[in-house]
């Protein structure tokens, strides 16, 4: 089978060429011909590659980056006959730690390789996505994977990517410092929100639409999220200030955001967004503008190459081949990880 890479030196912490090459390699040897590796300089370089890459007919895209790369190159496999398959290198991993993937800074030594290698014991599956048009004509079309957020996680977002060299510098940390700053003069807007035709009035600090079951690194924001129903699980968190913004994030952290009487739940194929003033809106983690905004899932737009190590909850057909990891061997591979970093780290036999 044939597949390029799209390879972001750009995305993450941690050095990851000379592993990126291994995984190549290994691909290599397991039934895939690499034609090409594609590296990205700028902003929709990801999506221009994977056009080409569909274009060329080739079987699948591997993305060694992080959630960004991977929503552009979303927005060049929609609705063609090549699969996207993830090979995580960025700051935030979330989709590749949804499919159950190794990621960079946790205690496997080599994440990229070992993704590579439950890839190639993957298959092809049919998923949905999301769809993001502004209101009014006016604007570019984006799709997401992941989520896509308006208000107060979009603002973090857009502060973090307007200061790459400190997001590089800092990963993760950079996003509570965004945080930190959004926080002090936040207070949430007016916003009138259609799902599915029924209209919904509320004062807005933040609307996530999800395509999957995390939401950043710490949280389980749709439980019964699935990438193949058809649906988008919607949740309006409302409010004002600091304090009950602090507040929500502290009930979607224990997962407790469910019972909040000021969360809206829904489960819609289509959301309109319009707000008092625009709000940034971001699709999976990638700043892309402001309300108004519609949403719309658009179902088996694309084929992703799932590992067997992927949830079986994630998805509602075909899921009995999966094989997640059961508590015990989550503990005998961590524990091995741990060995393997230490000799690594260390120089022991």
């Amino acid at each position: 089978m044939k597949a390029i890479v799209i390879y972001n030196p750009e995305a993450g912490q941690y050095p990851l060429e000379d592993e990126l090459q291994q995984a190549i390699a290994l691909l290599n040897e397991r039934n895939w011909e690499i034609v090409g590796v594609e590296r990205t300089l700028g902003q929709g370089d990801a999506t221009t590659y994977a056009r080409a890459a569909a274009a060329r007919k080739c079987d699948a895209v591997f993305v060694a980056g992080g959630d960004g790369t991977i929503a552009q190159t979303v927005d060049g496999l929609v609705g063609a006959e090549t699969a996207l398959a993830v090979l995580p290198g960025g700051s935030g991993n979330v989709f590749a730690r949804q499919l159950g993937l190794p990621v960079p800074g946790g205690l496997h030594p080599h994440p990229m390789l070992e993704s590579a290698r439950l890839l190639t014991d993957g298959r092809i599956h049919q998923v949905d996505v999301g769809r993001v048009t502004p209101l009014g004509g006016q604007g570019h079309v984006h799709h997401f994977l992941c989520w896509c957020g308006v208000g107060f996680d979009a603002q973090l977002n857009l502060i973090v990517e307007s200061d790459r060299e400190r997001r590089q510098r800092l990963g993760l940390g950079a996003f509570f410092v965004a945080a930190y700053s959004t926080l002090r003069d936040y207070l949430g807007m007016p916003a009138v929100v259609r799902v599915d035709g029924h209209r919904v009035s509320r004062r807005l600090i933040m609307l996530e639409a999800s395509n999957i079951q995390l939401y950043g690194i710490f949280f389980k924001i749709a439980p019964s999220a699935a990438m193949d129903d058809g649906w988008l699980n919607v949740y309006c968190f409302q409010g004002r200030g600091p304090a009950r913004t602090i507040l929500h994030a502290l009930r979607l952290l224990f997962s407790r955001h469910l019972q909040d009487p000021e969360v809206d739940v829904f489960r819609a194929r289509r959301i309109e967004v319009k707000t008092g003033k625009p709000l940034p809106i971001h699709v999976d983690g990638e700043p892309i503008g402001y309300t108004p905004i519609a949403i719309e899932t658009v179902p088996n737009a694309l084929r992703l190459l799932v590992p067997p190590c992927a949830p079986a909850s994630l998805f509602v057909q075909d899921a009995e081949w999966l094989q997640p990891e059961t508590p015990w061997q989550w503990v005998v591979r961590v524990a091995r990880d741990a060995q393997s970093a230490f000799k690594e780290i260390s120089g022991l036999p």
